[in-house]
C-alpha cells in the first residue's frame, strides 16, 4: 500500500505575511470613529476570525452597523497596505515546499481586495489560493480548511496547517488535522497551545525543511 503523501495548507494574513498589528490598528480606528471604542489588545485576540463573527465577537452584541464597520476598516487597511511585508522566511518556505514537491494551498480567512493586498506584499506568488469568499462560514468554523482540502484533494490525517492565530488552531482541532503555529501573529505560546497546536514556532523560517 502507497503511503498518503503529506499536504501542507498555509494561512496567509499573520503568517506569511506581516499583518496582524495593521489589522489591529485599522480595527481600533474604524471602531473609535463610529463611537464603538475597543481596547486593541481586545481587537488583537479576536484577529485570525472571520469578519463577519468579529465585530459581534468585540461588541458583544450583533449591530446593525456591522457591515460599515467591515468596510471602514477594509478601507483603513487597504490606505496603509503598502506598510505589509512577508513574514521571515515566508518566500523560503514557499520554494521548499515547491522543490520537494509539496502538495499544499494557502487558505485565508481574508477575502476580496484585502486578500489581493496580502499576495501583492508577498510579490504574486504563483501559488493556489481558497479564500473566504468561497465558504459560508469563517474560522473558527474549520468550513474554510475543509473546503481547501478537498480542493487539494486530500483527508485530514495527511495535513498539516502552518497557521499564526488560536482561531487556526480551533478550526483545524475540529477537523482532525495537525496545525503548527507561528509567533509572527504576536500569540503567546500558551494561548495557541491550550487552542489546539501541536508546536509554536517564531516564523516560516523555522518551519523550511520540516514540512
Amino acid at each position: 500500500m502507497t503511503a498518503p503523501t503529506p499536504s501542507v495548507l498555509l494561512d496567509l494574513d499573520g503568517t506569511l505575511v506581516d499583518s496582524v498589528f495593521l489589522h489591529v490598528v485599522t480595527w481600533h480606528h474604524a471602531l473609535k470613529d463610529a463611537g464603538r471604542g475597543v481596547p486593541m489588545w481586545r481587537i488583537h485576540e479576536g484577529i485570525g476570525m472571520g469578519g463577519e463573527r468579529l465585530v459581534p465577537w468585540l461588541l458583544g452584541e450583533h449591530v446593525d452597523e456591522a457591515d460599515d464597520l467591515t468596510d471602514a476598516h477594509r478601507k483603513l487597511f487597504l490606505e496603509r497596505a503598502e506598510d505589509l511585508v512577508p513574514t521571515p522566511g515566508a518566500h523560503a518556505l514557499l520554494a521548499d515546499l515547491r522543490l520537494r514537491e509539496v502538495p499544499f494551498i494557502v487558505a485565508t480567512s481574508a477575502g476580496g481586495e484585502i486578500a489581493e493586498a496580502l499576495l501583492g506584499a508577498l510579490g504574486n506568488p504563483e501559488v493556489d489560493v481558497f479564500n473566504a469568499d468561497n465558504v459560508g462560514s469563517p474560522k473558527p468554523a474549520p468550513d474554510l480548511l475543509a473546503a481547501a482540502m478537498e480542493k487539494l484533494g486530500t483527508a485530514g490525517d495527511d495535513v498539516t496547517l502552518v497557521g499564526d492565530s488560536p482561531w487556526d488552531a480551533e478550526a483545524a482541532q475540529r477537523l482532525g488535522v495537525r496545525m503548527l503555529a507561528v509567533r509572527c501573529g504576536g500569540f503567546g505560546d500558551d494561548r495557541l497551545l491550550d487552542a489546539g497546536a501541536a508546536a509554536v514556532v517564531d516564523d516560516p523560517r523555522a518551519l523550511v525543511g520540516r514540512l
